[in-house]
């Protein structure tokens, strides 16, 4: 098969290169390839090499950054995601107090309201961008209100966080990356603000709960941690779920089998849910630097080399799941790493994301034989998340 460069975007215009995965995966070791500035990488491809990968943290390390091509160079700010022990683990432990259980089930009731509003907003409203007026404008309002941002703020905070999202994508209108920097500098601003407010007078409210979080002053979040936090959760958080409803309804709509098996048996939801995330697999790869020499598939790698971490092919190996080019809503067992493949970084939103998710599939099912697309849903042009960034559509 011909070599493809997955560091190009445009390898991805048609979709996930699936085929190309395939081919690597049956190949003996890894596969040495360049990112878009020329630095070598070596590809990880395989399910099992993926969740080793992502479990030996003493290994396979984050720090400086977890990213490749044009998200390569951060911020210069300590992101959760690209630091390692034992500041990560600090971090995660104090920030998970915002996403326990019973948090996440005091979420249910204002999520779902959310949901019914959205959806009947489209319907009413005649033609709608499944994209941008249901999967993006969803976490976007789940996230401002899981925060705490005043009802009367949230719309700009919306419209900020909509510049941090597809970055990369020149045809995306939302984002350029001025606007991105922008952006990211005015919700930093914003919620180290909030910080503040809260500080005064607490609420029932996530940044209420970090800023409580911690026994002693060493084990507490500072402010400008809770800003941060707030402001990677807003994109980070926002993207995934956007991914996830484009590609999962689109999955629905080319399998009406599937569709019309969990429109009659609503107990498949949570499976389906788990399966739209590992069949879209929003993001499709991070990376990792090498921190002590080390082998993986017979391939030596040295310390200070660098592996990319492809989620999006080891959610298809063959070796980890019965038929993995089948989209099946009631597929068990489902040990996808669209989360990470365990580990310290496995995403600590999970169960947020699969909450709106859930609740979002309820409400749809019954309106899914009524949708029509438009028109054909347009690609975002990234290698990095597995988006549309346009899909008309309306209820008839």
């Amino acid at each position: 098969m011909q070599e493809r460069d997955l560091m190009d975007a445009r390898a991805f215009a048609g979709g996930v290169p699936h085929d190309y995965f395939r081919h690597l995966r049956g190949r003996p070791g890894l596969t040495r390839a360049h990112d878009a500035e020329g630095y070598p990488f070596w590809y990880l491809v395989r399910h099992t090499d993926v969740v080793r990968a992502s479990r030996d943290h003493d290994t396979f390390r984050s720090g400086p950054s977890t990213m490749t091509s044009v998200r390569q160079d951060s911020t210069g700010l300590p992101l959760i995601s690209f630091l390692d022990a034992p500041e990560h683990t600090r971090l995660r432990k104090l920030a998970f107090k915002g996403f326990t259980p019973a948090r996440l089930a005091a979420l249910e009731k204002p999520v779902a309201a959310i949901v019914d509003r959205i959806l009947d907003d489209c319907a009413a409203g005649g033609g709608f961008d499944l994209a941008e007026d249901i999967a993006m404008q969803l976490p976007l309002e789940v996230l401002t209100a899981l925060i705490g941002v005043p009802p009367a703020e949230r719309a700009q905070i919306v419209e900020w966080t909509r510049h941090t999202v597809n970055l990369g994508d020149p045809d995306y209108h939302h984002s350029t990356p001025e606007k991105a920097v922008a952006a990211f500098g005015n919700l930093m601003a914003y919620f180290g603000e909030l910080v503040g407010r809260r500080r005064v007078a607490p609420a029932d409210d996530l940044f209420s709960v970090l800023l409580a979080a911690g026994n002693d002053t060493a084990g507490r979040l500072e402010p400008q941690e809770i800003a941060l936090f707030a402001t990677t959760l807003m994109g980070a958080g926002s993207e995934t779920t956007y991914c996830s409803v484009t590609g999962g309804v689109l999955a629905l709509l080319d399998h009406p089998g599937q569709l019309a098996a969990l429109r009659a048996d609503h107990a498949l939801i949570p499976l389906a849910v788990e399966e739209i995330i590992r069949w879209v697999t929003p993001a499709t790869h991070f990376a990792r630097q090498v921190a002590r020499d080390t082998e993986i598939a017979g391939t030596p790698l040295r310390a200070g080399e660098r592996v990319v971490l492809w989620y999006t092919s080891a959610n298809r190996d063959e070796s980890a799941f019965d038929r993995p080019d089948r989209f099946d809503v009631a597929r068990q067992p489902n040990p996808h790493v669209s989360f990470g493949g365990g580990g310290p970084h496995v995403c600590i939103g999970r169960g947020l994301a699969t909450l709106e998710l859930r609740l979002l599939l309820a409400a749809l099912l019954d309106r899914l034989p009524r949708l029509e697309l438009t028109g054909p849903p347009v690609r975002s042009t990234t290698n990095f998340m597995n988006s549309f960034r346009q899909m008309p559509a309306r209820f008839v």
